[in-house]
């Protein structure tokens, strides 16, 4: 396809206006000549989280407002044909949320440069690699406090009933096998945590009663990356685990995870 203009702006999350401190949240691409007018909003608030510390009932809020931008800029899209136009709507925007400046790019195919900008400006990890980024933080945490040589990676374990092998990221050995499984409870919507430990609930307490036939006698615990230290959701899934007796750990503070390792774990001899 022949390269035509389009105009591109930043949509950006702005707490405090006299601060004027901003976080990129999404991308609104226009492309007059195809009638091209749409946007990209970030799925989560983990950004915005990690820059201005929100949570609760502001992080609704933010998500409250990408859902209806991005209906927003749907019903505009007979209005707003021209980076005049576009620049109109900017200028009509006054709260937390605001638009740049439009910017000129070169569009080939206006959903994949849409795309490219989303990554390159707003930058949203996929799901795997948050899983991979979590994974790789509590590795470093184990090797900080000395107790790398204590932990066994991506460990095979029988899964009971479906009697297929999966692995665990950490396990350590100290009389019993403890499984040590990363888990995200980041959602907005508490029932979401909720459903994710009933998860994790249902599947330890499966490896819990039927001892695994390489490891033996198997104790399951939970890793938990939280939005805060003092987030919610924590006591709530602590209770939902705590019915299968599975320990959580929160990422934010390991410090009782790590004391057990270095005080009972047997070293890695194979």
């Amino acid at each position: 396809m022949t390269p035509t203009k389009g105009y591109y702006s930043i949509v950006q999350y702005c707490p405090d206006l006299a601060r004027r401190e901003t976080v990129n949240v999404g991308i609104v691409l226009l492309v007059p000549d195809l009638q091209f007018l749409h946007s990209r909003m970030a799925n989560d608030n983990e950004r915005v989280r990690h820059f201005f510390g929100i949570s609760g009932e502001e992080a609704k809020q933010v998500s409250l407002f990408k859902k209806s931008f991005k209906h927003r800029i749907e019903v505009e899209q007979l209005a707003i044909t021209s980076p005049q136009a576009l620049q109109k709507f900017i200028d009509t925007r006054g709260n937390q949320f605001r638009l740049t400046e439009p910017a000129f790019v070169k569009v080939r195919q206006p959903q994949e440069t849409l795309d490219q900008l989303f990554v390159e400006l707003v930058g949203e990890q996929s799901e795997k690699a948050k899983r991979s980024s979590l994974k790789s933080a509590i590795d470093a945490r184990f090797v900080k406090a000395g107790v790398s040589d204590k932990i066994r990676r991506d460990v095979p374990v029988s899964m009971p009933i479906l009697d297929q092998d999966i692995k665990i990221p950490f396990g350590f050995q100290n009389g019993e096998f403890h499984l040590l499984q990363p888990a995200r409870f980041e959602s907005e919507r508490e029932r979401d945590n909720f459903d994710r430990a009933l998860k994790f609930s249902t599947e330890g307490k499966l490896f819990q009663e039927h001892p695994d036939a390489r490891l033996g006698k198997l104790q399951f615990n939970v890793i938990g990356r939280f939005p805060s230290k003092s987030d919610k959701s924590i006591s709530m899934v602590r209770e939902v685990l705590g019915e299968a007796n599975i320990r959580l750990h929160s990422e934010h503070d390991l410090s009782e995870l790590i004391d057990e390792i270095q005080r009972t774990a047997k070293p890695i001899t194979d």
